[in-house]
């Protein structure tokens, strides 16, 4: 037993192969890793039989414990790192103009004013010309060209502001897990600090000190000694953030953008330092123990936010492999298909994936290309003819010149539209957002005003009633309003199995007025099956024992249809690039050859009555005009027709006429022949000229595009890797149950609840959503807008309104949770 085998025996909770800790989640699950990455190495290096030399090694070495070198806002490896030529290759991607493209991490962003405050890059730096945070994921994506900027000046930028920079490297732990735990130790530190000074304010309370003065200035003393580090250490986090916002905000000569920290930081100050000053002298009131659970109770709400993102975050899906990582090379080397050059030739073999874009020099095949044309019928490829990544090779074996690798093919581009940052905040969120910003603003000049009527009418009480009306009127409830009723509606949304990964969504689908509708695998079924069967139905059993070892679409197809047809035996059974198939059965003793494919090729070998001819032909015309795919069957003397269809879903009528009841204009579209999307199109009850066919991955995303242009808001919905610009492109994109992995990340949500019912749901719910997000708005402004009157009236205290504000922020967490969108109807009826 290996080294790390042995550790393993014994509770611990260090990484078995890196020595770092374990997260509890994990532990919770029996699991000895830290991570996915550390686990997948290990398991390598044990099926290979290297793991007892490389961890004897590593533990001779002193470096059992291989952690990560510690990470600060000014780190000088990290610096050089940002800087170096090898980032700027590996990790960025060159635009127009000369800038270039890059992700990073960063810690420490959890609100909207984050977000502002960030994509500030290019109007506060030189060299900078795009910044967008994706704040669930805490991504950052810049533009900057790096002759007029470094990249670590950036990041110090960054960390001047709080928020550490950290390259995204797979198979961490997300930055977001590490600045919760951070968080999660100054919380727990302002809580004990918290309870004691509590318990000191209970004694003086109680009248502790009233006989003896000793005592009563021991235990404020104390109690200044123990708020100096809760001040300062628990409450840096909301200093921080409002000494940037002062500076920024007098550097713009503008008050619309303080930060929500910037009341508070006011409030605790000014309870601190009149506390302070009373210490000192031993006359007036003292607060630490109001100012000391404000802090706690903050940080724990922030604790709680961020929480909840990484939670969001950890649902949401990750970019799949969708090609092959390895190719084999002409010379028969196998090697990373990213290592691949235009030139090189490879051997793809028949059911394989293509991992290159290329030229077919040797060879013929069909090539199922539905993956990004939407085409469900594999099409003949042979010398000359171009073919690309992602697609599959179902029959011949082809060598192929590779002209493009990786993020350079065509579905490499497709998937990059994937990752290009939007601006995907929802308008509700903006409202939140403005509300808040007005509010600050509002709360200071109120304070000022009221310090002034105040320090007139009671100078003593003054201070007091300051702190209890910068308390009470604490924007918290007005912070969670918002994300708490976004959170609590999709996470309903996820157990009716759709899943809704962006905040815009819920906004965004009470705005749309098209909706996209992808026709194969989204409107149809996306299996082809046996419709309709001509001529000499004893053939069909043949066709299907023939048939019965072939991947082929319309193969499968036949065998469903016949399932008891293995019993027949097939024999020189070939297949005919472009053709078909042939091959020999034996029926009542004799041999029997036939042929099943194109009508052209399958009837070529048929002697019989040519009248029999004239009806396939005939039948093959009717069902063509049905957009139906027809194939020939034919022996010496028989001869049949079978059509093939790919059957609508049962749900998607329903979803059409919901769209049309609320005054959505609905449009199919498909990279499948135009007849058969017409068709498909009338049985929905749409127009002519709203099904399109022919569309490529191109043509859908620029439909799109043009929609939009037109002043249009536009939904789609798809499923295959040819949707995903689209899906991206659109103002919502809903990726249905059989979704690609690609067009799943593209998509703002997606199904996991087979049929369109889902799609129809997260229309109708969203609205529901919306009205909560409004209801907790309207109670968080008359809340503080009470609560600051009484303060200033000077009926509140500052213990009270310490009190008071987790209870506003309790009122809107029941106002979500109570939400009644996305009910199981089983349930609710």
């Amino acid at each position: 037993m290996s080294a790390p085998a042995q550790e393993a025996s014994v509770q611990q909770t260090d990484c078995i192969h890196c020595g770092l800790p374990i997260p509890s989640d994990r532990i919770e699950n029996h699991n000895d890793f830290c991570c996915t990455g550390c686990e997948s190495v290990y398991a390598i290096l044990h099926e290979s039989g290297l793991d007892e030399t490389y961890y004897r090694l590593r533990d001779a070495s002193g470096r059992k414990s291989m952690r990560r070198p510690a990470r600060t806002n000014h780190q000088t490896g990290l610096l050089e790192e940002l800087d170096s030529e090898v980032f700027l290759e590996n990790h960025s991607t060159r635009l127009d103009g000369g800038t270039y493209r890059t992700h990073l991490y960063l810690d420490g962003v959890h609100c909207a004013a984050c977000v502002w405050l960030v994509e500030r890059l290019p109007q506060e730096m030189d060299g900078v010309s795009n910044a967008h945070l994706n704040l669930p994921r805490a991504r950052l994506t810049v533009d900057w060209d790096p002759a007029a900027q470094h990249l670590s000046g950036i990041a110090e930028w960054l960390a001047s502001f709080g928020y550490a920079v950290q390259p995204r490297v797979d198979g961490e732990d997300a930055p977001e897990s590490r600045e919760e735990r951070k968080l999660l130790i100054r919380m727990g530190v302002a809580w004990a600090l918290a309870g004691n000074i509590m318990l000191l304010a209970f004694s003086l309370y109680s009248g502790l000190g009233d006989e003896n003065p000793n005592l009563f200035h021991a235990a404020r003393g104390l109690s200044l000694l123990l708020a100096i580090p809760s001040v300062f250490y628990g409450g840096a986090v909301f200093f921080s953030k409002a000494w940037h916002s002062i500076r920024l905000s007098w550097k713009l000569r503008t008050i619309r953008h303080l930060h929500m920290d910037t009341p508070i930081s006011i409030g605790i100050l000014a309870g601190f330092g009149a506390s302070m000053h009373a210490t000192i002298t031993g006359t007036g009131e003292v607060w630490f123990d109001s100012v000391a659970v404000l802090i706690a109770a903050l940080l724990s709400a922030r604790w709680l936010q961020l929480r909840a993102r990484r939670m969001a975050g950890d649902s949401t899906e990750r970019l799949l492999a969708l090609l092959p990582t390895l190719a084999r090379r002409q010379d028969g080397k196998t090697v990373r298909a990213d290592d691949l050059k235009p030139g090189d030739r490879i051997i793809v073999r028949a059911g394989e994936l293509l991992p290159v874009d290329g030229e077919v020099v040797e060879g013929s095949s069909l090539i199922n290309s539905s993956i990004l044309s939407g085409e469900s019928v594999p099409q003949r490829h042979e010398v000359g003819n171009q073919v690309h990544a992602g697609t599959t090779n179902e029959t011949g074996t082809l060598v192929v010149e590779v002209r493009s690798a990786g993020h350079a093919t065509r579905i490499g581009r497709l998937l990059s539209l994937v990752s290009d940052p939007g601006d995907d905040a929802p308008r509700i969120l903006g409202l939140a957002d403005r509300i808040g910003g007005l509010f600050t603003v509002t709360v200071l000049g109120i304070a000022i005003l009221a310090t002034v009527v105040w320090s007139i009418i009671e100078p003593t009480e003054t201070v007091m009633h300051l702190v209890a009306f910068l308390v009470i009127t604490c924007p918290c409830a007005l912070g969670m309003a918002t994300p708490l009723a976004l959170a609590v509606g999709t996470g309903r949304a996820a157990r009716r199995g759709i899943f809704v990964k962006s905040e815009s969504v819920v906004d965004g689908l009470n705005q749309i007025d098209t909706v996209i509708l992808d026709k194969t695998g989204t409107v149809t079924e996306g299996i082809m099956t046996v419709s309709a069967v001509h001529g000499d139905e004893t053939l069909l059993p043949l066709a299907a024992a023939i048939e019965q070892e072939s991947n082929h679409p319309i193969a499968r197809a036949i065998v469903r249809h016949l399932p008891n047809a293995s019993s027949i035996v097939a024999s020189n059974v070939t297949h005919h690039p472009g053709q078909g198939v042939s091959g020999s059965v034996l029926e009542a003793g004799e041999q029997v050859d036939m042929r099943i494919g194109r009508f052209d090729w399958v009837l070529d070998v048929f002697e019989g009555d040519p009248s029999v001819l004239n009806d396939l032909q005939s039948a093959v015309h009717d069902a063509a005009e049905r957009g139906e795919t027809v194939i020939a069957v034919a022996s010496r003397y028989r001869a049949m027709a079978v059509s093939l269809t790919d059957p609508v879903r049962d749900s998607s009528l329903p979803l059409t006429q919901t769209l049309h009841d609320r005054g959505i204009r609905v449009i199919l579209c498909s990279g499948d022949d135009e007849r058969t999307t017409r068709m498909v199109g009338t049985s929905l009850g749409l127009a002519e000229s709203d099904a399109l066919g022919r569309y490529s991955p191109e043509d859908k995303q620029r439909l799109v595009d043009g929609l939009k242009e037109a002043g249009h808001a536009v939904a789609m919905v798809g499923d295959g890797v040819n949707d995903t610009g689209a899906l991206k492109a659109a103002d919502v994109g809903i990726a249905v149950a059989s979704a690609s992995a690609a067009s799943r990340v593209a998509a703002d949500a997606y199904t996991t609840r087979p049929g369109l019912e889902a799609v129809v749901e997260l229309i109708r719910e969203s609205r529901g959503v919306l009205r909560v997000i409004r209801r907790n708005l309207g109670f968080s402004l008359f809340y503080n807008v009470a609560g600051g009157t009484a303060a200033l009236l000077g009926i509140v205290t500052p213990l009270f309104a310490a009190v008071a504000m987790p209870i506003s922020s309790f009122v809107v967490v029941l106002s979500s949770i109570r939400q009644r969108t996305f009910r199981d109807p089983a349930r609710s009826s």
